[in-house]
């Protein structure tokens, strides 16, 4: 079973030093991971307007584990 369904927020894992991309689950596929040498749930990506990738890319696809759920930041 997928980890993240289709509308979930969610956030690449930050990495020290880097902005990480954020946006909504659109589409996922299970295909093969070479890295992982095994089959793993892909998904695509409609990246958020403010994600720093937003200026070049509109979608992007992650591999579940390099994808967390984005916390909702309150408005002030």
């Amino acid at each position: 079973m997928p980890r993240f369904l289709y509308g979930d927020r969610l956030q690449w894992v930050a990495k020290q030093d880097e902005a990480a991309d954020w946006g909504i689950v659109i589409g996922r596929f299970y295909g093969f991971a070479p890295h992982a040498n095994g089959w793993q749930w892909c998904y695509l990506i409609w990246l958020d307007n403010d994600a720093p990738s937003a200026r070049w890319a509109v979608a992007d696809t992650a591999w579940e584990a390099d994808l967390e759920p984005k916390e909702r930041e309150e408005s002030v």
